[in-house]
């Protein structure tokens, strides 16, 4: 007797539906290992003077600025939820400002939202010190933090990478290393110097060792 097509169909889906579940559960076994190798890997740093160091230069150290406006007092971002930051940054931009950053560390509309997706914050949290320390730890690693702390990386080279990051900061690497990587574009130019971010710099030391 003779076997269908829908026989065979059926007998193939059989065959193939388990290869493509191992398959899965290999992958996410190499990515589950991969995340614990990355956490066992991960130091915890001292932050403090190069987050000051950066918040200097970027806001005079001050949670509630925002472009234009280091010496903000009067608009208060760390009472706010994250959700109404993201809305007055989209109102500042229609106003005609041509940037949306606010806080300590001077994030932008967009940059924030990524960070908010990438580390789950709830939009309902509020946008206070501590939130805003959290963010800007989060662009550290971003740019290689932990990589310098394992000595993957130069402290040149982290210095090079969080001048990108940040504009108030040198860019160290390449041609006129006091300029801020971002120096041409009408809006931004460096106000830290290279001594500066680089003895920031030098001071992440794991905080077990402080």
């Amino acid at each position: 007797m003779g076997i269908g097509k829908n026989q065979v169909g059926k007998a193939f889906r059989r065959v193939k539906r388990p290869v493509s579940y191992y398959a899965i559960a290999a992958v996410l076994t190499l990515v589950l290992a991969a995340a614990i190798l990355l956490e066992r890997n991960r130091m915890d740093l001292n932050y403090t003077n190069l987050l000051n160091t950066i918040a200097q230069g970027e806001s005079k150290g001050n949670y509630n600025a925002y472009f234009g406006n280091a010496g903000n007092n009067k608009i208060d971002f760390t009472a706010m939820t994250v959700g109404e930051v993201l809305e007055w940054q989209a109102s500042y931009v229609a106003q005609g400002s041509p940037s949306s950053a606010v806080g300590k560390y001077q994030f932008i509309n967009t940059t924030l939202k990524g960070l908010l997706n990438e580390m789950g914050v709830n939009h309902a949290e509020r946008f206070d010190a501590n939130l805003q320390d959290r963010l800007a730890i989060r662009l550290l690693e971003r740019r290689g933090v932990q990589d310098y702390a394992l000595g993957r990386i130069s402290r040149e080279q982290l210095a090079h990478n969080l001048s990108k990051e940040w504009a108030a900061l040198p860019r160290v690497i390449g041609g006129n290393p006091d300029s801020s990587y971002y120096d041409g574009d009408g809006l931004n130019k460096a106000h830290v110097k290279v001594d500066q971010v680089m003895a920031a710099i030098a001071s992440l030391k794991p905080l077990n060792n402080t």
